[in-house]
């Protein structure tokens, strides 16, 4: 209950801040990333899943922007194969703290899907297949910001819970985009949460 309530005011600190207009960072854009984690594991055992990441932003405002997410990771060792599709929707707000600089904050709905498929001459198992569906949700907040021209990068503070008695955890979220141009860039991403450590990479397109 409290780890919750911290998270929410984190949230909503940006709130009591002075509002102004956008300072020119862009919220639209779609982005295809190749995502690795280190340190995963599914029941105790240690897996390195990896797969590809589809997501993208659209700003309704200067303020209001929406998110949604979809793809997934996989690996297959120990005998098994380890699938986990998911997809996400979300909402965030943001508002201008200096001429190159956004203070962020996000509130994401999130589906995920951990599948295990055991190889049933290996392990002698009847029912060799387990399905468990994780509903819930993730809060972050933080700084976007222009370090030099074509040059953005964020540092977020977040908080995920899920249902399935899972323990709530907070994470810590960091991306790079470099711009080519008006329209193409790269993007690098690093995710820092309990046990797993989360890579991203790959384009982005903005509009």
């Amino acid at each position: 209950m409290k780890k919750s309530l911290f998270a929410l005011a984190l949230v909503a600190a940006p709130f009591f801040a002075h509002a102004s207009e956008s300072n020119g960072i862009g919220y639209t854009y779609a982005q295809l990333d190749y995502v690795y984690q280190d340190g995963a594991q599914i029941d105790g055992f240690n897996t390195y899943p990896n797969g590809f990441n589809l997501s993208g932003s659209y700003a309704f405002t200067d303020n209001v922007f929406a998110t949604a997410s979809y793809g997934g990771t996989e690996d297959s060792r120990y005998h098994a194969k380890y699938k986990n599709p998911n997809w996400s929707l979300g909402v965030g707000f943001n508002n201008a703290i200096g001429a190159n600089a956004d203070w962020v904050s996000q509130l994401t709905y999130v589906d995920s899907d951990a599948r295990v498929r055991l190889d049933s001459d290996f392990w002698g198992c009847t029912d060799c297949r387990a399905n468990m569906n994780y509903q819930g949700g993730t809060i972050t907040t933080g700084v976007l910001g222009r370090v030099v021209d074509g040059l953005t990068a964020n540092a977020y503070l977040g908080y995920e819970d899920y249902n399935h008695r899972y323990d709530g955890n907070f994470f810590a979220d960091f991306g790079v985009v470099y711009a080519f141009n008006k329209t193409w860039g790269l993007h690098g991403g690093l995710k820092l949460a309990e046990g797993v450590d989360t890579y991203t990479v790959g384009v982005r397109a903005s509009f």
